[in-house]
């Protein structure tokens, strides 16, 4: 009998199962300013906000999509090690850090 996964062991895998180019995602050129991003960021928090699709799983994906891309890139030192590195850099870090 396989033993079963802990939770944060379900939230890493479902996590890295929806990570895209977190430019892709919000929409913006790798070159956007901060402000950009964080007005990509909020247009479509809005639109996948799980108040306004309360029982649509796609859109509630999406949201966590959008939220995981735009902590990657408002954060200085996370956009500059994605820039460099891509995921792997970051996904090193958090298994550090845990």
């Amino acid at each position: 009998m396989p033993a079963r996964k802990s939770k944060p062991e379900k939230l890493d895998a479902a996590a890295k199962q929806l990570r895209r180019d977190p430019y892709e995602v919000l929409g913006v050129s790798c070159n956007s300013t901060d402000q950009e991003i964080k007005t990509a960021y909020r247009k479509l928090a809005l639109k996948y906000h799980l108040d306004k699709n309360a029982n649509d799983s796609k859109a509630a994906n999406l949201f966590k999509e959008v939220t995981f891309s735009y902590s990657t890139l408002s954060d200085p030192g996370k956009r500059c090690q994605y820039d460099t590195a891509g995921f792997e850099l970051l996904n090193q870090k958090d298994k550090s850090w845990s």
